[in-house]
């Protein structure tokens, strides 16, 4: 796979330079280019790439979908499936581009830079990373590699997560930060971690804890002691679909009276100058930037009068929450946020900066601990689209035996214009009806139920396109038609590549990685190759409004590979996988630069073209999962054979020894 260059990356509604073959007129040639880019405007704006995908995603000469993340070489996303279709890599796989995480830790760290010199604010800002949003190593390895550039620390809700923070290198100015409930091991975990050099603070999450760790303090000499913070419980909300986990009735945080108590407890055991951070949060993926503006005052009201009880109080701990416009819209939609990272630290800011003026506070250290504005955009899920369900078959010859409801259809289907398609299409609804009803009663035959069906199927698509002629269609078929929908069957797992779409009814962008040059010529809803009803796909990102299907292409041969990207899949949907029907991890591939290291165990270094080096981590055979389900797979392959020494088979026995050690999903 040749590198895709500058020059060949257009965005959708630049002209598109075309080389022009021998014979042929430069005019035409001009004019098929600009038809091109014409094209693939309508195209992007038909799945909504001009909006949500305006920053990194570009089209090239051929209409496929090419990734420009930051500081890297730009990736015909078409092509390299292509390629590594070649090489024996199916999908689906995850392809990863660690420089966007970079760009967004700079963007976010640049608005609060902006935001406090603007408003000549007295604090700093530190950015901390949940380890939860994402654990894989290619992707705390990027945040790690980059924290000293943007000072950021990382936050751990676990004891895996804490260990997995402290094999890090401690880094000055930066934080390490305990959520989550703590045992005295968790407390006694942070403890080590302050000797081995990280700044630690643990937040406290109940009147309990304030004992553990007090307890725990006394218990050893230790030669370095984390400080420690409060989690407030806010009578603000967020917004969106989250909203639910901030305000009164939230799982975390202590209320006003909890919060006091914590402090006298502390002060009675002489150690109030360890409570350094107050912390809260409002919920994830917060949508309205006046809810963002509603907490941080009452946040930062409760900071400015605790500073008077606590005079070592000087982090402000803003949570997590912020926003990523999945759809485009930056709108206040549940998929949206109605603002950038720019326009959340201003507000941040300014509101603390009133808080604390009002009593006379030090203006804090800021922290925010948001992981999903870093990560999502950072990752795509490819998969290659099999098969069409519902395809109309042929539809028999009339005959003499056949049922006058069909004859009604057949009638219907050849008369069928633009002057009488409301009266006929009613007309062919009534009679499809009726003839379900007589096959219930065994009044109609069941060839004569297919043809029925058949028949209807191409009313409906030629009702379509009379339909789609129409300046004024009739609201009612338009209506109708958009709830006929088909199901293209794609080959991967939903609830192992975006479990969210599954659990929550998260939206995700989705697009095909080619022939944007072309009009889609189906509407189609998704279906994985789990069995499971809920292995669908209904909803997808648009801008303008949610689309309740997909516009895609039919394959032109049985051979032709069609792909299909979910976007912005890089947060929580790696931690929340899961292996239903033994679908488990997929294929990573990630970006590099030609200097780096393969970081991952087992990893590959591929190298596609001049510039373009992919570091690549196969996914689980069929005998990984089955040992992630402690199954004794030594043992399976011991019985397989003694079924094989009394059975000749077509196919034998190392071929089915073979399909053990294959990926899972669907081959050919």
């Amino acid at each position: 796979m040749s590198q895709t260059t500058e020059a060949e990356v257009v965005k959708p509604a630049a002209p598109v330079a075309v080389e022009v073959p021998g014979g042929v007129e430069p005019d035409a040639s001009k004019r098929s280019a600009q038809a091109q880019a014409l094209a693939v405007e309508t195209s992007f704006k038909r799945y909504g790439i001009n909006r949500w995908g305006s920053a990194f995603i570009r089209a090239s000469n051929e209409g496929h979908l090419v990734f420009a993340a930051p500081n890297s070489p730009a990736v015909d996303l078409y092509a390299l499936s292509q390629e590594l279709a070649r090489r024996g890599i199916r999908t689906p796989y995850v392809v990863r581009f660690p420089t966007m995480i970079e760009n967004q830790m700079g963007t976010l760290k640049d608005g609060f830079a902006k935001a406090i010199a603007d408003n000549s604010y007295q604090g700093k800002h530190i950015g901390v990373y949940p380890l939860k949003v994402n654990q894989r190593r290619s992707v705390v390895d990027t945040v790690v590699k980059a924290r000293e550039k943007f000072n950021y620390g990382l936050e751990a809700g676990s004891k895996p997560e804490l260990l997995l923070a402290m094999a890090q290198p401690p880094l000055k100015g930066s934080l390490l930060v305990c959520n989550g409930y703590k045992d005295r091991e968790f407390m006694r975990m942070a403890f080590h971690a302050a000797e081995l050099g990280h700044h630690v603070i643990i937040v406290l999450e109940s009147t309990r804890e304030v004992r553990r760790y007090l307890d725990v303090y006394q218990e050893q000499d230790w030669t370095a002691k984390p400080e420690v913070g409060m989690r407030a419980k806010l009578y603000s909300r967020g917004s969106g679909r989250w909203q639910s986990s901030g305000g009164e009735s939230s799982k975390f945080g202590l209320t006003t009276n909890e919060l006091l108590a914590v402090v006298r407890e502390l002060t009675n055991a002489g150690m109030v100058e360890q409570l350094s951070l107050l912390h809260f949060h409002i919920g994830s993926q917060i949508t309205q930037i006046k809810r963002i503006k509603t907490a941080v005052r009452e946040g930062a009201r409760i900071y400015a009068e605790l500073q008077q009880l606590a005079p070592q109080l000087r982090y402000l701990d803003l949570g997590g929450g912020i926003g990523v416009d999945y759809d485009g819209s930056r709108t206040s939609y549940p998929s949206s946020a109605n603002y950038s990272l720019e326009e959340y630290a201003s507000q941040v800011v300014f509101e603390v900066i009133e808080a604390c003026r009002e009593v006379g506070a030090r203006q804090p250290t800021l922290l925010t601990e948001s992981g999903r504005v870093v990560v999502a955009n950072h990752a795509v899920t490819i998969a290659d689209l099999r098969e069409v369900q519902g395809e109309l078959m042929p539809v028999p010859e009339p005959s003499e035996e056949e049922h006058r409801l069909v004859h009604e259809l057949r009638s219907t289907l050849e008369s069928l214009n633009i002057k009488n398609v409301e009266e006929y299409f009613h007309d062919a609804i009534d009679y499809r009806d009726e003839c379900l009803q007589l096959f219930s009663r065994g009044y109609l035959s069941l060839q004569d139920r297919a043809s029925a069906e058949g028949l209807f199927g191409r009313i409906r698509n030629k009702v379509k396109q009379i339909v789609e002629s129409m300046p004024h269609p009739p609201e009612e078929i338009v209506d109708f038609l958009g709830k006929a929908h088909q199901k293209y069957l794609v080959n991967f797992s939903i609830f192992q590549s975006i479990p969210d779409a599954w659990s929550i009814d998260q939206v995700f962008p989705a697009a095909p990685l080619s022939r944007h040059g072309e009009k889609p010529t189906i509407n189609a809803q998704i279906v994985d190759i789990t069995c499971d009803s809920d292995g669908c796909v209904e909803t997808f990102a648009h801008p303008d409004e949610n689309m309740p299907y997909l516009p895609l292409h039919e394959r032109r041969t049985a051979d032709e590979k069609y792909y299909l990207g979910f976007f912005m899949t890089g947060a929580y949907q790696d931690s929340l996988a899961n292996v239903h029907n033994l679908f488990a991890r997929c294929h990573e591939v990630i970006l590099r630069n030609p200097d780096d290291d393969m970081v991952l165990p087992g990893s590959e270094r591929v190298e596609l073209g001049e510039n373009l080096t992919f570091e690549i981590k196969m996914g689980l055979t069929c005998e990984d999962v089955l040992s992630a389900m402690d199954f004794d797979v030594e043992r399976m392959i011991r019985w397989l054979r003694d079924r094989h020494l009394a059975v000749e088979t077509t196919l034998g026995e190392s071929w089915l020894l073979g399909v053990l050690q294959s990926y899972p999903y669907l081959s050919r």
